[in-house]
């Protein structure tokens, strides 16, 4: 393993993801409710696919488990091409939710962890960009690549916890 920098900023974003997620977690269900007359006459209206927390949670862990396998897989196989990608698109899930603060008006949860961690997400991807052997078209073009997976990746997920929650009322409705 020759590149030891690169394997520890590699556990930065599962590390990041999680923080910022515990953010999301503990605050979506109690910032839907204090902003329900304003989200049901918003046009803007961020999380609306969080259902529950519990089912929050499932897609939450569903992508810590991506991340942690991307991280993992880089670090094992000393090739960071991928996870530069990954950690780009992360980037850009800051800048969604600076967006969605912007349009609605009000906090959003999120946006705090974005807020406070951008410069050392900007920092560590500059460095990265410094530190890896590869040229910045490629960078480019695995950065394109990883948004477009993601975005899709996305709808998928959002969609997907409709059915974690049913899959977890009916867990809970089932008797012993």
């Amino acid at each position: 393993m020759k590149n030891l920098s690169m394997e520890v900023i590699s556990f930065a974003l599962p590390i990041i993801f999680m923080l910022h997620d515990f953010e999301e977690i503990i605050m979506v269900d109690v910032w839907q409710r204090k902003y329900k007359k304003l989200l049901e006459i918003s046009a803007s209206k961020p999380f609306a696919h969080w259902v529950s927390t519990d089912s929050g949670a499932v897609a939450v862990l569903i992508e810590f488990l991506i991340l942690l396998a991307v991280s993992l897989i880089s670090i094992f196989f000393q090739k960071y091409l991928i996870w530069y990608g990954v950690f780009f698109v992360f980037i850009i899930h800051f800048i969604i939710h600076y967006i969605l603060s912007f349009r609605f008006h009000h906090y959003t949860p999120g946006v705090t962890t974005a807020a406070v961690f951008m410069p050392l997400c900007l920092f560590i991807l500059y460095d990265c960009t410094r530190q890896l052997p590869y040229g910045i078209g490629t960078l480019v073009i695995t950065c394109f690549v990883s948004l477009s997976i993601f975005i899709l990746f996305f709808k998928w997920l959002t969609k997907m916890i409709q059915t974690f929650g049913k899959w977890l009322s009916l867990y809970a409705s089932k008797e012993k």
